[in-house]
């Protein structure tokens, strides 16, 4: 005969750490040579993998030409669950805030460098492309960096660059030509323990199942 036992958000341990839970049974409890196991877990897919205190990976810098030098633009990743175009996405939004980018005779904003999932060689691939040193077709944007008022196109045509000067971001975009494959999310799954287990054959012994995201969507 078996029993199911439910736990719930009633049951966790204010711990600080949102990750214990403590069930307390209405009567007194034997256990005995009895198996305990899960019959299944249902939770939230709600675990930062940008997070500026638990793993320091929120920060990278973008280089850009521009004249005969170059600029470098620092950027901050508020914590959140981010994709590899939601962080391209990002990337994007500080070009524009600075002005490094062009406009395309459709009106299209032209980004000279991006980053972008490559799951045939399990990489984050960065793609550059040189920056004109003329205007050409383009328009320049109306602030910044591009613009009339700013220091205006490179004098020789050069590539921006994805500068990783933090290495826990490293870890999230490694490169191409490392051995370092980039962990898109740094908790790779969730060890679930029980104190009614004692099995010899793990370390540590009260593990009782193991479960992670793969196939899952954030929230």
């Amino acid at each position: 005969m078996s029993s199911i036992v439910s736990i719930s958000s009633k049951d966790l341990v204010a711990n600080g750490f949102n990750n214990q839970y403590k069930y307390s049974f209405p009567a007194t409890a034997t256990f005995k040579d009895v198996e305990v196991a899960v019959q299944s877990i249902s939770m939230y897919n709600s675990q930062f993998n940008i997070d500026s205190v638990a793993y320091g990976n929120n920060t990278f810098k973008v280089e850009v030409p521009t004249a005969a030098t170059v600029i470098v633009i620092s950027i901050t990743l508020k914590d959140g669950i981010y994709s590899y175009t939601d962080i391209n996405r990002m990337i994007q939004t500080a070009l524009i805030n600075a002005g490094a980018y062009l406009i395309d005779s459709n009106g299209n904003n032209v980004f000279f460098i991006q980053l972008i999932e490559n799951p045939t060689y399990y990489v984050a691939q960065v793609d550059v492309n040189p920056t004109p040193t003329v205007i050409g077709s383009y328009t320049a944007p109306p602030t910044g960096v591009y613009s009339s008022g700013g220091s205006g196109l490179p004098t020789t045509a050069r590539v921006p660059r994805l500068i990783i000067d933090n290495s826990k971001f490293g870890e999230v975009a490694a490169s191409f030509q490392s051995d370092l494959l980039p962990q898109g999310n740094p908790v790779s799954a969730y060890v679930v323990r029980c104190s009614l287990i004692n099995n010899s054959f793990t370390a540590p012994p009260d593990i009782i199942s193991v479960l992670n995201s793969q196939g899952t969507e954030a929230g």
